[in-house]
């Protein structure tokens, strides 16, 4: 192989891995969350997803958790659960937690986290993975979701695959 060869092939793996490192941190993408979140710390408490994500089981989305859920809780100046200070401004405020949602099914796509959990009988770390094990607000999503994944999934199960039963 000639030497211009060899530089054009050097230069093709640069740019490949340029543009595949592009690509991931496209589908990886980080966001900064409000409120520092420990999942783990609120599961080892013994509250479920669905307490604080309302909808999670039995309406077709799920809600992010607004100032209010919190504050069945964390209220300001009372014996309770260690409150940050951030969350104990937004509490005492009633200030809106500007949370940055991770997860969102394209709108082509017809999701139904009732069917899913509550029919279905599928846990939520099947999707999201071991968020319960968390010990900082998700700036990412921990198992990125795709269509190949549900696919196996649904092949797993035993459930339709027909395109027309989560395509609009």
């Amino acid at each position: 192989m000639g030497e211009r060869a060899f530089d054009a092939l050097i230069w093709l793996l640069v740019l490949g891995l340029a543009a595949g490192t592009l690509f991931w941190a496209g589908a990886t993408e980080w966001k900064s969350q409000p409120v520092p979140f420990p999942h783990d710390k609120h599961v080892d408490f013994g509250i479920a997803c669905e307490a604080c994500h309302v909808g999670a089981k039995d309406s077709v989305r799920a809600t992010i958790p607004n100032v209010q859920t919190c504050a069945f809780c964390h209220v300001p100046g009372k014996a309770g659960p260690r409150t940050p200070g951030i969350l104990e401004a937004h509490v005492r405020d009633m200030k809106p937690i500007s949370w940055q949602k991770l997860y969102q099914a394209p709108r082509h796509v017809t999701f139904s986290h009732k069917r899913h959990a509550a029919s279905g009988k599928i846990e939520c770390k099947a999707c999201h993975g071991e968020i319960g094990k968390m010990e900082k607000a998700l700036s990412r999503k921990p198992v990125p979701l795709s269509m190949d994944g549900c696919m196996d999934c649904h092949r797993m199960e035993g459930v339709t695959t027909d395109c027309l039963a989560c395509h609009r």
